[in-house]
């Protein structure tokens, strides 16, 4: 039903999707193997398997039996991460019913701005991702209000920590700004922020008219807003600007997006839409003495992650263009597509010795509100330090969750307001909701001090002792200036009474502008729920580690793997890697997880078994005391294993009887008048042989490995080494398939005379191996009138079906 049988080579042929010698064991799906050590220097999971390598396939039914955490027809995907959807937790769905499971390359396919991963404020684009983990990794995008890894927490409204009034640069915080530039003479555009679009903007809408369209949405409530027109677009150019009124700290980049409709700017050019993110450099007077020979200088500008070249004190709007533009990520790699550079200011420099002068540097692009632009360094002129400032649209305001005034309660998302008493009711602080913008109102936020703060909050380290209350909990130090806790490391929170969860390499993240992803760290790497009050991670099923940074070997509750394997990671894995029977001792990664590329990110997070005996070429030895096929052997029995917990035993490998193939011959020269060599093969290394030795010698120590089966050996003259053009042939009689070449001490040429092309196959291709524990686990059941061989198609104690047996007088079915 599922194949033609061919009489030559006494088998069935099989279709697609069929194996076995009576086509009877239906194949399961295949992924790229999650498991597998690396083929090659710093290259792994390029092979596709079977049940991805971390499946069982039940061939009755072609359907694979995936190990805990992972998921899907061949095991290919990582299960996305359950949760609780009632408040007994009695009910579990995939991302807690409030999110989507997504794929990396999902991810990358999408653009939400929006930060509901906790990645800090990220920015999600489209950006291809084609590694192989594309569609292989999972996660959950969480529905607002909701987060963590599995979206069963509840975010706490964020505001503005006040005590802190200033940016960095000593100015004023301010809330985001956001510039809309528009010329068109008919159509409309659309605004989209944190994920949610707007209505459409008619190209002649008036301030009342945008304004509430954007307030319509639910990622946006309140703003306050100027337009240079009467109409959003119009000629020259309309600038509108957004104020965020009730949204502090800095924000996700906002984009605009043209519809089909948009038409000229009304003299005849093409329709322009598009954000401006302006920022604006500003440099003091300079005193009027001229620098001397120590003084001088200029500013770095720092993007993205990148600084520019040196710019000079005296350089024109030109010259800061080209070092802003010379970035890489406005030339190759931006996160926003192509992003046009402009400055303007003073045709005599970034700075004067008569006036404060202000340079304005501006990015147009479809995207608004990148990264920020900061000033790094500084200038000395005379014995005066310089100082420059930038002001920038990102807002400066300090966004924290629950004002830092308040704890969150992630289980309903509202925050606890500090409201802090004596015991004579002297009231020391009280906290209540604000409305976003220094004011009591609704927000939830603790933004608001009904009762302005007089201590830093405190709290019991002993639960029994009235006496233990102690400021920020005793895990951080109180600042006296603003009655707010600073806390030590290992600790968070608005009293500092939470403990830290380790952080590791997140398993699933955006796609960064480069396309790479896995370069975010986050607690419990994002596999995990952090218990606070020990700051201790709980990992979901399938991960492990003090940061859920690492896949756990073994099956179910069956940790490890077993009596037969070690649990390594991937980059030990890589050094145990055995190819054609030698150990490559391949390199993966960098110790330094910095330092590892989109290639090797996973160097210590996948973990996998090392299992006992994982080399068939190297387990040659016959079965224990016992006649086989007539034959008495008393060679010790030595198990391999494999599989992803050790659990599946080897079974001897040999080659088909009935498919052609020949020997491998390698031709060893020789050139020695004395002394002694020694051969290498598959890692192993014979005694010292004499220059003068018989063929019958060579044989004999070389069959002396455990990595040989047998050989026959031919002089080329009477001894192995003469004077001149010495040497042997080694016809490798009982190991198939194209093998490594010897290796000598001393090092003489070694020449593959004849390449091996027979085939090394579990039980030869002619029988059944039995992997599972059991009384036969590792022998082979050999298909009838197939029998064990001497590996060379003779009969011998291989245990291998390799002998077929014309006359029908193989003893049983077993090679037992």
């Amino acid at each position: 039903m599922h194949g033609i049988y061919n009489a030559t080579i006494r088998r069935c042929e099989c279709v697609t999707g069929w194996a076995g010698a009576r086509c009877d064991e239906k194949m399961c799906p295949e992924g790229y193997d999650w498991l597998s050590p690396p083929s090659e220097h710093h290259v792994a999971h390029d092979e596709r398997v079977e049940c991805s390598g971390v499946g069982s396939c039940d061939r009755l039914l072609g359907v694979c039996s995936c190990k805990t955490g992972f998921t899907g027809s061949g095991c290919e995907m990582m299960t996305c991460p359950l949760g609780p959807t009632n408040s007994t937790g009695e009910v579990q769905k995939t991302c807690s019913g409030h999110g989507r499971c997504l794929t990396l390359a999902q991810m990358g396919g999408i653009w939400t701005g929006n930060d509901n991963l906790d990645f800090d404020g990220a920015v999600f684009k489209p950006r291809d991702y084609d590694l192989w983990d594309a569609d292989q990794i999972r996660g959950c995008v969480c529905d607002p209000p909701y987060t963590g890894f599995n979206c069963s927490l509840k975010a706490c409204p964020v505001g503005d920590d006040y005590t802190q009034p200033t940016d960095k640069y000593g100015m004023p915080n301010h809330n985001e700004v956001m510039r809309i530039e528009c010329a068109a003479s008919g159509g409309s555009f659309r605004f989209t922020f944190r994920g949610e679009s707007s209505d459409e903007i008619p190209y002649n809408a008036p301030y009342g008219r945008v304004k509430r369209i954007l307030e319509s949405m639910t990622t946006i409530s309140s703003i306050s807003l100027t337009m240079s027109s009467a109409t959003v677009c119009a000629h020259p150019l309309t600038t509108t600007t957004i104020t965020l009124l009730d949204q502090v700290g800095e924000m996700p980049a906002a984009k605009v997006t043209p519809q089909k409709n948009m038409d000229t700017d009304g003299v005849g050019n093409d329709a322009i839409v598009r954000m401006n993110t302006k920022f604006v450099l500003n440099c003091p007077r300079m005193p009027s003495v001229r620098p001397d020979s120590h003084s001088g200088g200029g500013v770095h500008f720092k993007y993205d992650g990148e600084t520019t070249r040196f710019v000079n004190y005296t350089a024109t709007v030109v010259e800061i263009e080209s070092a802003l533009r010379n970035l890489t990520t406005f030339r190759h790699h931006s996160d926003y597509g192509h992003i046009n550079v402009t400055a303007a200011g003073s045709a005599t420099g970034i700075c004067s010795s008569t006036t404060n002068v202000n340079t304005t540097i501006e990015l147009r692009s479809q995207y608004g509100n990148l990264h920020e632009l900061e000033v790094i360094d500084g200038m000395k002129w005379s014995n005066r330090y310089i100082n420059f400032t930038v002001t920038s649209p990102k807002g400066t305001t300090r966004a924290k969750e629950c004002s830092n005034r308040g704890m969150c309660n992630y289980k309903t998302g509202t925050c606890e307001c500090f409201y802090h008493t004596t015991l004579q009711k002297d009231v020391l602080r009280r906290m209540v909701s604000s409305d976003g913008n220094k004011n009591a109102g609704t927000k939830g936020d603790c933004g608001y001090a009904k009762t302005a703060s007089k201590k830093c909050p405190a709290g019991l380290t002993n639960i029994d002792d009235p006496l233990s209350l102690k400021p920020c909990f005793d895990n951080g130090f109180c600042d006296n200036s603003t009655h707010t806790c600073r806390c030590s490391d290992g600790y968070m929170g608005a009293d500092c009474s939470m403990k830290k969860c380790p952080e590791g390499v997140s398993w699933f993240d955006s796609i960064q502008g480069n396309g790479h992803a896995h370069q975010t760290k986050r607690e419990c790497s994002g596999q995990g729920t952090c218990e606070r009050e020990g700051g201790a991670c709980l990992c979901a099923p399938g991960f492990t580690g003090e940061a859920c940074d690492k896949t756990e070997c073994g099956i179910g509750i069956e940790k490890g793997c077993g009596d037969h394997g070690r649990c390594l990671p991937f980059w030990r894995l890589a050094e145990y890697k055995v190819i054609n029977g030698e150990n490559k001792m391949i390199a993966y990664g960098n110790a330094d997880d910095g330092l590892n590329g989109p290639e090797t990110w996973d160097r210590n997070m996948f973990w996998s078994c090392l299992c006992d005996g994982g080399n068939p070429e190297a387990s040659p030895e016959g079965p224990a005391a016992m006649y086989i096929s007539g034959m008495y052997v008393d060679k010790p029995m030595t198990l391999g294993y494999e599989g992803y917990a050790c659990n599946k035993a080897l079974c001897p490998h040999g080659d088909d009887p009935d498919t052609p193939g020949v020997n491998e011959i390698q031709r060893v020269d020789c050139t020695a008048t004395s002394g002694t060599f020694t051969l290498r093969f598959r890692d192993l290394t014979s005694a010292a042989i004499s220059y003068d030795a018989t063929a019958a010698t060579v044989k004999t120590e070389l069959e002396k490995l455990g990595t040989i089966n047998s050989v026959t050996i031919t002089l080329v003259g009477a001894q192995a080494c003469l004077a001149t053009n010495g040497g042997f042939w080694v016809e490798f009689t009982g190991n198939p398939g194209d093998l490594p070449a010897i290796i000598t001490n001393p090092v003489y040429n070694v020449t593959e005379h004849t390449k091996g092309t027979k085939e090394f196959l579990p039980c030869s291709n002619r029988g059944t191996c039995f992997t599972d524990n059991g009384p036969l686990q590792g022998l082979c059941k050999c298909d009838q009138n197939y029998m064990t061989s001497d590996g060379n198609g003779a009969r011998g104690t291989l245990r291998d079906c390799g002998k077929y047996d014309e006359f029908g007088a193989a003893v049983g079915y077993f090679t037992t």
